[in-house]
């Protein structure tokens, strides 16, 4: 004998009902792992960058000013936001080599500094600015550039400033004091190859975003793309932090190449 229901065809299920059923779940994110055996390299190479384009960029500028040829006389306000600058670059140079060493009590009490060094660097480096572009009339239209100039200015303390915040988290905090630097040094390589890339690429507003931001961004992109290659996904820093970025340099470009801005920047500058 058949049992009861042998002789009865069992009902087939569907592919859309098993799905109902049986919901597919995203698979979870890869989490970031914080430390990664190269970190230490990665942080000495970007370092390496940063003074070669310091050095690049200001010391011919040092230079003709110690001889006496300099275009314009620096004032003090000129000198002391070379001294911040500097002490910027001479204080992470040091908090690098201090975390290398495996001396972290030593980087946090000397961190510090920093505390009082962002809002220096941001004042004096807004008031050279403007002091400087009172001796830039080579060209009728040069003192629009002083939108990219101000971009610089309210961007690094912003980054710097919310990697102090984040200083108990060190993968956060140690790539927000990256993309903070990437700021400043930014000025210190468009001293060095800006010329040029103008003359490649012209003053449309792409040719602006080239010679003006090449170099930082290639440093956010080289800085990313380790974060990729070690981690295989990006730090939520860079997520947030790198389009927002992005997102103020073209409005700044925009702003430089708007009719309306060059006569407020004559009045901001005082002439």
């Amino acid at each position: 004998m058949l049992p009861p229901d042998a002789g009865e065809s069992m009902p087939m299920e569907l592919p859309a009902e098993q799905s109902r059923k049986e919901p597919i779940k995203p698979s979870p994110r890869r989490r970031f792992v914080a430390y990664h055996p190269q970190d230490r390299n990665f942080f000495l190479l970007f370092l390496a960058l940063c003074w070669l384009g310091v050095l690049m960029g200001f010391v011919p500028a040092a230079e003709l000013r110690r001889t006496g040829h300099a275009d314009y006389p620096a004032p003090l306000i000129l000198e002391m936001h070379a001294v911040a600058f500097s002490s910027w670059m001479i204080l992470l140079t040091a908090q690098i080599l201090l975390i290398r060493a495996r001396r972290p009590l030593v980087h946090m009490r000397l961190g510090v500094i920093s505390v009082a060094l962002i809002p220096l660097m941001t004042v004096t480096a807004f008031l050279s600015e403007i002091y400087s572009q009172t001796f830039r009339v080579k060209e009728p239209d040069e003192r629009a550039y002083f939108a990219i100039a101000i971009y610089y200015v309210i961007a690094f303390p912003i980054l710097a400033t919310l990697a102090i915040i984040a200083r108990k988290n060190p993968s956060a905090h140690k790539r927000l004091i990256l993309l903070a630097t990437t700021v400043i040094v930014g000025a210190a390589y468009g001293r060095w190859w800006s010329g040029p890339l103008y003359s490649l690429v012209g003053d449309g507003l792409l040719g602006t975003l080239i010679y003006s931001f090449a170099a930082p961004n290639l440093l956010m992109l080289g800085a990313c793309a380790y974060d990729w290659w070690t981690r295989g996904r990006l730090h939520r820093v860079y997520e947030i932090a790198v389009p927002a970025i992005l997102l103020g340099q073209i409005a700044a470009t925009l702003i430089y190449h708007t009719p309306g801005w060059l006569p407020i920047a004559r009045f901001v500058v005082g002439s």
